[in-house]
């Protein structure tokens, strides 16, 4: 049996975030007296970083963000995430079987650690990573980039075609397709997949049974 390397991403793959996240965004912006729809954003932005994000949306509506906009939307997310924050639906039974397989797993997010380490340890994944989380703000490269993938399995001493990256947006799928990396894309919002070599699912669930064909391949 081959042993896989498992790389997640975290917002809206691990975690049931991205509404959260979003909602903070729509918040910030109504501080500018500019209302934004929640899904709009979830379907425009899902995936993205986050300055990009800021400065795509000021643009569009012609405002300039006060300096404190990134630090205000952060302890807003912070708050959010302790009062409603909860694990993707099958992600922690997931995470247990392949603990069992002996598999090695890293958590690879555009989000920055501090945001990382509070959502894991709110819905008590932080143990299934042993200390591998990583963010693009540390190395300072986002996805689509597939640097930050490429750069995970440097760290855990794997090759990429070892590697499965488990992505639920468009950026991350197309770093890790990039990354020549097995993806998997977790397309709740049936967006069109970038690529025929991307295996798609709607539930967690189906991972198990994909990653254990992959296993004896």
């Amino acid at each position: 049996m081959t042993k896989l390397c498992l790389l997640f991403d975290s917002d809206g793959t691990l975690v049931d975030s991205e509404w959260l996240c979003n909602q903070a965004l729509a918040l910030l912006f109504a501080r500018y007296d500019v209302q934004l729809n929640v899904a709009d954003l979830m379907r425009d932005y899902r995936g993205g970083e986050l300055q990009r994000i800021f400065d795509q949306l000021a643009a569009v509506h012609n405002i300039t963000l006060d300096n404190d906009a990134e630090a205000w939307y952060r302890a807003k997310v912070a708050e959010l995430f302790e009062q409603q924050l909860q694990p993707v639906a099958g992600v922690p039974e997931l995470l247990a079987w392949v603990q069992q397989q002996g598999w090695p797993c890293a958590v690879v997010s555009n989000g920055p650690q501090s945001k990382l380490q509070q959502a894991l340890s709110r819905c008590q994944l932080l143990p299934f990573f042993n200390g591998h989380i990583y963010s693009a703000y540390d190395i300072d490269i986002f996805k689509p980039d597939p640097r930050l993938y490429l750069h995970a399995a440097a760290r855990l001493g794997v090759k990429p075609e070892q590697c499965v990256v488990i992505e639920d947006s468009l950026p991350g799928v197309n770093a890790g397709v990039a990354a020549g990396m097995t993806t998997i894309f977790y397309n709740l919002h049936n967006e069109t997949s970038p690529s025929a070599k991307v295996i798609e699912i709607q539930h967690m669930t189906k991972i198990k049974q994909i990653l254990a064909e992959l296993a004896v391949n």
